[in-house]
């Protein structure tokens, strides 16, 4: 029982040196998965909310957790015995994808970040865009008014000279009834002095008919009276 005993604890200890010394030559798939592990979760913190990039992460750790579940199904005889060769070959094609999920994250995280940036300078360029028309707009307002003082500007002008002409025609007009204003003055001088000459004739007429009219009134005698 005893040697029985000895010769088990023996071969298990031959299959132990043996597995380890074949694992030595093998990867070190715990190691890869690890890493891979790691290399997920700080691209995972880096990426932003990027919806394609966050589906490759999702991607990444499924192909992970594949990873994962084939070297826990893919251990012989208790771990000891190494992986079996399609197990190796299903965790290696696993860990390529999540490789391969990692990089398409860093991409879709590029084309995203990309897209923000050329929304934003779509946005600045928008704002400019509107700036220009506000400007362009303020510009033909600006010319509108320049317009418009220039029209005013031309009828001040005219009107100064209507202002000019309106006074010179006033003054004209002041001339006007002052000379008329003298011409009434002298018709009434010369009216009053046609008056005094009418009566004058008049007065004249009639003093050159009073001899006349006396001449021919005939000369009454008295009769003489009785003795």
């Amino acid at each position: 029982m005893t040697r029985m005993y000895l010769f088990v604890l023996i071969m298990v200890s031959v299959i132990c040196s043996g597995s380890l010394a074949f694992a030595a030559d093998k990867i070190d798939y715990p190691a890869k998965i690890a890493a891979a592990k790691t290399g997920i979760e700080e691209l995972a913190a880096k990426v932003g909310n990027y919806p394609q990039a966050l589906t490759e992460i999702d991607k990444a750790r499924a192909s992970l957790k594949k990873a994962e579940q084939g070297y826990d199904k893919g251990r012989q005889w208790m771990g000891l015995g190494g992986l079996k060769p399609e197990a190796e070959q299903e965790i290696a094609h696993n860990l390529q994808m999540v490789d391969m999920a990692l990089v398409l994250t860093g991409s879709r995280a590029a084309t995203g970040r990309a897209g923000e940036e050329t929304a934003a300078v779509d946005k600045q360029l928008t704002l400019m865009k509107a700036r220009v028309k506000q400007l362009e707009e303020r510009k033909q307002s600006e010319d509108k008014l320049r317009q418009d003082l220039q029209k005013c500007e031309t009828a001040s002008k005219e009107l100064t000279t209507i202002k000019a002409d309106q006074a010179k025609l006033s003054a004209q007009l002041e001339q006007v009834a002052a000379e008329k204003k003298k011409l009434e003055t002298q018709n009434l001088v010369l009216a009053d002095e046609k008056a005094a000459l009418a009566a004058q004739i008049e007065a004249l007429k009639k003093a050159s008919t009073a001899p006349a009219a006396a001449a021919q009134t005939p000369q009454t005698t008295t009769p003489p009276a009785a003795k």
